[in-house]
């Protein structure tokens, strides 16, 4: 008899799948019951940075050196950003769309934006850094009608954002500029 993975010390449980194929696609159902799951992500951070709050959990390089924060620290942030965002009156019909790349500010934005229940739309850079035209990142933007709109670097991202201005209505922040 086999124990299922969360009886055992085996990181995942061994494949049992079922196959059903259809006229144009073909489902995959795991024959694995489902497990207690966290109601939502902010759960997972808030269970870290209660069980292990100096443990590391959002890193970046900067040159040769590794800069971040604890998952107790995260936590503090998010909270922080969340109850900022909530006084922003951000929703559904206000979104916050995030223009930059990967970086710990980036990851505390969404985090903290899940965290209060703030839709985020994490928008590839190349749109804004490769693009001539902006004609994605307008239509994007013209879709979302955000209520807020994120760059990590104002001088980097200011011609898209001169290109989209008439594209939104949203307050544009920076980390640059705290």
């Amino acid at each position: 008899m086999t124990r299922s993975s969360a009886q055992s010390n085996e990181p995942f449980a061994a494949p049992a799948v079922e196959l059903v194929r259809r006229e144009h696609d073909l489902l995959v159902n795991s024959r694995h019951a489902l497990g207690a799951y966290a109601r939502c992500t902010g759960e997972f951070l808030e269970r870290w940075a209660r069980d292990a709050p100096e443990r590391p959990f959002l890193l970046e390089r900067t040159g040769a050196e590794w800069r971040g924060l604890d998952y107790g620290e995260a936590l503090r942030r998010v909270r922080r950003v969340g109850a900022w965002l909530l006084g922003r009156e951000l929703s559904l019909e206000r979104p916050v769309a995030i223009l930059s790349e990967n970086s710990v500010e980036h990851a505390l934005l969404s985090l903290a934006c899940l965290h209060v229940g703030v839709p985020v739309a994490p928008i590839s850079p190349a749109y804004s850094l490769v693009s001539r035209d902006f004609g994605k990142l307008k239509s994007i933007l013209r879709t979302l009608r955000p209520g807020l709109v994120y760059v990590s670097d104002l001088m980097r991202f200011a011609p898209a954002l001169a290109a989209v201005r008439d594209a939104h209505h949203g307050q544009v922040v920076s980390s640059d500029a705290l």
